[in-house]
């Protein structure tokens, strides 16, 4: 078979709520690798938070796209990194701010937390019990290491890869005020609710880093498989030669796939990949 480039979301894709990955997807991506097939991450997730979860690192890939395409690593190696302008950044964190909105700014090697973002935070992990309640709680910990003052400086605002928020705060809204300088996409994790985003640079995100990825391993695009479940999903699902939507996925990006396979803790990935032939 032709080698393809696959590209794999974390976050309801890889990765339950429940903090597990299914023995059978980790028993499908090694066996693609094993068959000279290519398998990056490609996650919101900024590069620390990938890399603190074992269940993933563990499994083995070829290289990971983060925070929305903002970041990506090969062979251990930073070979693109895209930011917002400082200006920028500072605009859309007051504008997020004025509106009460918990917010955190996403860099290569930290993220920066206001006290809003804490708060919804803990009241996430009062309602969670057992490995569940303790995973976030050592999450929680992170994000008390880097708050933001109440007031931040210049420096808080460069080199931002991503913000994040959550809060009453219309994306609609946004997207009019922003969309020219960005790119911005509904919360795509269940858990947190429908009130939040996420807002990168302006022609950055999951489809523009699997072009890269693709390129940069002589890959056609044609030979590229994309496989989400949520909104910034979206612009992977539709750069790849098949984008595939998990079964679990929003019902918009099941209607834009290629392709939809089994939930996330159905065999979703095993079952994707058995049909494409990778396995």
């Amino acid at each position: 078979m032709q080698r393809k480039l696959v590209c794999l979301d974390i976050d309801g894709t890889l990765l339950g709520m429940d903090g597990v990955v299914p023995a059978s997807a980790v028993e499908a991506c090694r066996e693609a690798r094993r068959r000279g097939h290519v398998l990056f991450i490609s996650s919101g997730r900024n590069m620390p938070e990938v890399m603190a979860s074992r269940e993933i690192v563990e499994i083995g890939f070829d290289g990971i796209v983060s925070s929305g395409g903002a970041r990506i690593v090969i062979d251990g190696k930073a070979v693109f990194e895209a930011a917002l302008s400082g200006e920028t950044a500072k605009r859309i964190y007051l504008h997020l701010d004025d509106l009460g909105c918990g917010i955190a700014l996403e860099k290569s090697d930290a993220v920066l937390f206001n006290m809003r973002n804490v708060a919804t935070w803990k009241s996430v992990l009062n309602a969670l019990e057992g490995e569940r309640r303790e995973r976030f709680s050592k999450l929680l910990e992170t994000k008390l290491r880097n708050p933001l003052p109440e007031i931040p400086d210049a420096r808080h605002y460069e080199n931002v890869n991503k913000i994040v928020f959550n809060g009453p705060c219309s994306l609609d809204g946004l997207r009019r005020a922003f969309s020219d300088e960005c790119e911005i996409f509904e919360n795509s994790i269940p858990i947190f609710g429908n009130d939040g985003g996420e807002i990168g640079p302006k022609g950055i995100h999951k489809g523009s880093a699997l072009r890269i990825v693709a390129e940069r391993h002589g890959i056609a695009l044609a030979d590229t498989i994309a496989f989400g479940d949520g909104d910034n999903d979206g612009p992977m699902i539709a750069a790849a030669g098949v984008g595939v939507a998990m079964g679990n996925a929003s019902e918009a990006l099941k209607a834009m796939a290629d392709m939809v396979t089994t939930a996330l803790d159905d065999d979703g990935i095993y079952n994707g990949f058995k049909k494409l032939g990778l396995i």
